[in-house]
């Protein structure tokens, strides 16, 4: 059984996620300190803090901004203020929301909110939830911004239809910390982890395809992989400490690296996990049914090889005040081999990591590796920081554009993956368009 407590306490005494929040204890000294830690080790397997905290903001008093095909949906503030947050649910109210997608007042959540798949936890679990939430988590007195969408989507109640159609996970039960170890990993996934919500493609009334389920998904401007156990178009030849390493820190060498929200749900949720629950989420997405993917049909990682070219300078320089377009080769050299080096092989410690090998890189569809390149790397975990800065409309370094953008994937691509793409200026457009709140 995961050691709670011990969890729950690292993670106060090294500020990470639960930054912000004030010492149980001393607030609930009633409150049972078991359930407190179960609750805290909950929350952070299940990454609440992702959606219901802004950049710069407060934990869990909401305010993000979710872009998703029926327009941004504004989340909202679940601090146990009374005015402002859930500071006046019952455990019920509670439930309802969590596993129902209901709001206290009786109004139906929007499902960007993964209550179809919180469906499935226990009652143990949600009452561990509810006591942490309420006395574990500091009152925040700020009220975000409501979400606007256009009509119907503004219709709440036509949600209930979409709620019977769809479905929800069915409910598990006894005590989920004494599960065995694939079934552990299964509520995991399922339940807390929610990873079909992001890796299991929709149909168009965005309902979860179950007989695809982790098959891969497009996710504001970003592609959420097919993660089935697939040997061509998944993760069919990963082994299961390969998906730990993964999961832990966010890089696995030789393989893939985390970024977008990925990326945040390794450092915020998944490199908090015990050892037992890793391996326990891994074996279970081993075993699941592989489905071969339409885009890849060698694996992702299996491309490229180290760009064998002499680093030799012409000795013609390049004026700064030049705007003509630049080659694409000009253009990696100008922006990435400082780190990943001409050859593509990156530093020796992998920091800055091999561009062949790849994941993001040899994957059939460009999305992920636009996406890098637009946003960069920021992610924190007990392995270190990882950074990549970012060249698009916010960089802080060099902003490129949409053409520049695709002429540097595509030259990626063909130097150190599989050579396939043809992304266009148009393309790049549309991926910044998904990706960005408006």
């Amino acid at each position: 059984m995961p050691d709670f407590k011990t969890v729950f306490w690292s993670f106060l005494v090294g500020g990470t996620v639960l930054s912000g929040l004030s010492a149980p204890a001393a607030r609930a000294a009633d409150v049972d300190q078991d359930v407190m830690n179960r609750g805290a080790y909950l929350a952070t397997a299940a990454d609440c803090i992702a959606c219901h905290t802004k950049p710069g903001g407060t934990p869990f008093a909401g305010g993000l901004k979710i872009a998703t095909p029926m327009g941004d949906i504004i989340s909202t503030n679940i601090t146990p203020d009374a005015d402002h947050g859930i500071g006046k649910y019952s455990e019920h109210d509670f439930e309802q929301a969590l596993r129902r997608g209901k709001r206290r007042d009786g109004q139906n959540l929007y499902p960007v909110m993964p209550y179809v798949s919180y469906a499935a936890m226990t009652d143990q679990d949600v009452h561990a939830l509810y006591v942490w939430f309420m006395n574990g988590v500091k009152p925040v007195a700020q009220t975000p911004p409501a979400t606007q969408l256009s009509f119907p989507s503004n219709i709440r109640l036509t949600l209930s239809g979409w709620n019977m159609l769809a479905g929800t996970e069915t409910q598990e039960t006894g005590d989920s910390a004494s599960y065995d170890r694939m079934r552990r990993g299964r509520y995991l996934a399922i339940a807390l982890e929610h990873c079909g919500t992001c890796h299991t493609p929709r149909n168009v009334m965005l309902m979860e395809k179950s007989d695809q389920y982790l098959a891969g998904s497009p996710l504001s401007g970003w592609y959420a992989p097919n993660i089935t156990p697939s040997k061509t178009g998944g993760i069919g030849d990963w082994s299961e400490d390969d998906l730990v390493q993964y999961l832990r820190t966010g890089r696995a060498k030789g393989r893939s690296q985390a970024a977008g929200p990925m990326g945040e749900a390794v450092e915020h949720s998944t490199s908090h996990l015990t050892d037992a629950d890793l391996h326990a989420l891994a074996a279970f997405v081993r075993q699941i049914k592989p489905i071969d993917d339409a885009s890849d049909h060698e694996p992702r990682d299996g491309f490229g090889k180290a760009n064998d070219i002499p680093d030799l300078r012409s000795g013609n320089l390049t004026r700064i005040d030049n705007l003509s377009q630049k080659a694409p080769e000009n253009l990696f050299d100008a922006n990435c081999a400082a780190c990943h080096g001409q050859n593509g092989a990156g530093t020796v410690d992998q920091y800055a990591p091999s561009l062949y090998k790849n994941s993001v890189v040899g994957a059939g569809r460009p999305d992920n590796l636009i996406m890098t390149i637009l946003t960069g790397v920021n992610r924190k975990t007990a392995d270190g920081h990882a950074s990549m800065p970012a060249f698009g409309s916010t960089s802080d370094v060099q902003r490129l554009d949409d053409t520049e953008v695709a002429s540097l994937v595509n030259y990626v691509s063909k130097t150190f993956g599989s050579g396939t793409y043809t992304v266009t200026a148009d393309q790049v457009a549309k991926v910044r368009k998904d990706h960005t709140p408006h």
